[in-house]
């Protein structure tokens, strides 16, 4: 009858066979929710392909097993979604932590460009010339026609008022890695 169309037939079949299936599959899944939300696509399933359903012997047998299948892959989508959110996640932050490094980097420049301003041409060169293009002394002297203990001098100025500088608008950086990146620009 179920095969036919038979509305009724579907009806009894639910009615009888609903039940044992939820306590079934409750115990495989323990949420109220998804239970219901299983039964509700099994027997729409059922009616859906009742042309094409073929049982052996018992029909709680048939649907035990599409009951059993449903679990399956119920948990094989949860899995699936773990793995997809994971990775998904992980993209997010990814990506979000490259946008969010990439202003800190951008606010921290164009701090240590105030702090140069506010250095004398001399020591600004100097700074320039040691700290951020990476010359020595003796490099950066020869470069500027001065000696060494010059250069020395005009870098240590230079770095405590760059420090002071920096010290005093670190809220507008926001962020101690920013300033750890100025910083280390004068310490190292």
């Amino acid at each position: 009858m179920l095969k036919a169309g038979d509305v009724l037939a579907f009806t009894r079949l639910y009615n009888k066979y609903s039940r044992k299936m939820y306590i079934n599959m409750y115990r495989m899944v323990k949420d109220n929710d998804v239970v219901e939300e299983m039964i509700q696509v099994l027997f729409s399933r059922i009616w859906q392909h009742r042309e094409a359903i073929t049982y052996e012997f018992d029909f709680s047998s048939y649907l035990y097993r599409a009951a059993s299948n449903l679990v399956c892959d119920f948990y094989r989508k949860l899995e699936s979604d773990k793995k997809m959110r994971a990775h998904f996640i992980s993209t997010i932050t990814e990506h979000y932590s490259h946008i969010e490094e990439d202003i800190y980097f951008k606010e921290s420049k164009m701090l240590l460009e105030q702090a140069l301003a506010l250095l004398s041409p001399q020591q600004r060169h100097v700074y320039q010339l040691c700290k951020i293009d990476g010359f020595s002394y003796k490099e950066t002297a020869g470069r500027l026609g001065i000696s060494p203990y010059t250069v020395k001098e005009y870098l240590c100025t230079a770095k405590r008022l760059v420090r002071t500088f920096i010290t005093a608008n670190m809220e507008t950086i926001g962020c101690f890695t920013a300033v750890s990146f100025l910083l280390s620009k004068l310490y190292f």
